[in-house]
């Protein structure tokens, strides 16, 4: 009989802990030419850190020179409160996939805002994604 109960309370930590906040999530857009990008992402919990990484794919013309080294991102977060801050980093163009934050750990829990303004778009930029990882 013990063992039913056993078998069964670990049956309910599974299925409770698969409800939760999944570890990773990702957007992509695609480029309509303007260099324009904007994601919305939850950040429920200000306990937590999170990774987050920019993907991309850069398409060249057969038998051209690839001369483009990296190309600036302007990076422009609002905050739920509606505060803003912005940067600007170089995405290396010959990267899939760049880490942008490392541990970034949320002053606001909810809805934040990254605006991303590529200016002028490097030729062939099929658009730009967004990975957030929550740390365990």
């Amino acid at each position: 009989m013990m063992k039913g109960r056993q078998i069964a309370a670990a049956c309910a930590v599974l299925l409770l802990s698969a409800c939760g906040e999944p570890l990773s999530r990702e957007q992509f857009i695609r480029s309509d030419g303007t260099g324009e990008y904007s994601f919305t992402i939850e950040l429920p919990d200000t306990a937590s850190t999170y990774d987050l990484s920019f993907y991309t794919s850069i398409v060249l013309p057969v038998m051209e020179p690839d001369t483009l080294g990296s190309f600036p991102v302007q990076v422009l977060w609002q905050a739920p409160s509606g505060r803003y801050f912005s940067e600007t980093v170089y995405y290396p163009a010959d990267s899939v996939r760049v880490s942008y934050r490392r541990g970034f750990q949320p002053s606001e829990a909810g809805s934040w805002t990254i605006q991303l303004d590529i200016s002028p778009e490097p030729a062939g930029l099929r658009g730009m994604g967004l990975v957030i990882s929550r740390n365990q």
